[in-house]
């Protein structure tokens, strides 16, 4: 259901406007960064809704010239919110059809279709930029955007969205809490002796193949009550766990720690497509998925991460029921050759399962199975 825009409900907008202000206002007064803050609010014109930031609430750095230039080639765009793909829809139109918050941490990284302001963005020295949708007191009806954009590389966004969040709580509004991990519900209790088990394989793994990084995927239900669509069709998405993963490099300490602040749907990204298939899967770049496929491949890209594997476990500590984990590996950046890529991947499955315990691979197939079932992701624009 498509929310009362502005021109047609100017009084009931009037108030929102008017509480968007305020939060601004106290957003301003909590930050000393050098940002702009700015709301894109739904407008109708005949049959088609857009939306946009001209004549909407702003708060802007008054030091940066920058910022207040790209404020005002804002101020030009509109931004259909019907019947695009989400790839096209543009960054504010995206979140608030979604109903969720998206960010990167660093604008250079969207492609021109995905974000069509960015010759403009990289003209102004603009970088970091969170977008975040914002919901009236029932948290049923999205009433507008709420743009954060900074001139600075941003790896971490949880001290920007607790500080807005608290903003529009203190006007009756919200916004999707999705770094707040109190509100994912682990599915299943009773894991840390899997989980355990699966540190132990994740360290030996990366200490035998010198891979720089290696994680583990949960089953998670956001209870954040708004911003449904962070999860599948079935109410399941992904998060990371902080028991089971394995850090080599230090240089990727900052792609580990957005991880962290990201839930990943089924099909999205390597992790999500095993959790998809329960098979093992490949991508020899990540860096070719679109954020709608992968949603940290601007993390990637940054921290110069490129090949992929990921596995689906169960173990029988779960018991008999349909609890899975998802380990995932990054591959040295250094074996680029696909027979070299190969050869590891093999390498890597054998020593797994010959120091699997309580763990197996939930596809329950044999292993010669396991090698040709393996999901070798291509991008569809290689």
């Amino acid at each position: 259901m498509m929310p009362e825009s502005e021109t047609e409900n100017p009084d009931g907008y009037c108030i929102i406007k008017e509480r968007m202000t305020q939060a601004l206002r106290y957003f301003k007064e909590s930050t000393e960064q050098h940002v702009l803050a700015q709301v894109w609010a739904p407008v109708k014109n005949g049959d088609r809704c857009f939306l946009t930031t001209s004549g909407q609430p702003f708060v802007l750095d008054p030091h940066s010239n920058g910022l207040h230039q790209y404020r005002m080639i804002s101020l030009t765009y509109t931004f259909s919110v019907d019947g695009e793909s989400d790839e096209a829809l543009g960054l504010p139109a995206r979140v608030f059809r979604q109903k969720l918050p998206e960010w990167t941490p660093n604008v250079q990284y969207y492609s021109s279709r995905e974000f069509s302001r960015l010759n403009h963005a990289l003209h102004y020295n603009v970088r970091g930029t969170l977008a975040l949708p914002v919901f009236e007191p029932s948290g049923q009806s999205c009433v507008g955007v709420l743009e954060l954009i900074t001139t600075l590389q941003k790896i971490n966004y949880a001290p920007e969205m607790d500080k807005i969040c608290k903003a529009l709580e203190a006007v009756n509004l919200r916004s999707s809490a999705i770094f707040n991990h109190s509100n994912t519900e682990v599915l299943k209790e009773g894991h840390q002796n899997a989980l355990a088990e699966i540190l132990e394989i994740l360290t030996m793994t990366c200490e035998t193949y010198k891979l720089p990084l290696a994680q583990t995927w949960v089953p998670c239900r956001h209870g954040g009550g708004m911003g449904k669509s962070s999860t599948s069709s079935d109410g399941i998405c992904m998060s990371t766990t902080d028991v089971a993963f394995y850090v080599a490099d230090a240089h990727m300490w900052g792609f580990r720690e957005a991880c962290t602040e990201h839930h990943l749907l089924k099909g999205q990204g390597v992790a999500g497509r095993a959790f998809e298939s329960r098979n093992p899967c490949f991508c020899s770049d990540i860096t070719q998925f679109c954020k709608a496929e992968y949603p940290l491949v601007h993390y990637a890209r940054m921290f110069g991460l490129t090949s992929c594997v990921s596995f689906c476990l169960q173990s029988i500590h779960t018991g008999k029921d349909d609890y899975i984990y998802i380990i995932e590996f990054f591959l040295p950046t250094s074996i680029t050759d696909s027979r070299d890529q190969e050869t590891l991947l093999k390498s890597l499955l054998a020593t797994m399962k010959q120091h699997f315990q309580s763990l197996k691979l939930a596809s329950e197939k044999e292993f010669e199975e396991e090698e040709r079932s393996m999901g070798i992701i291509v991008d569809s624009r290689l």
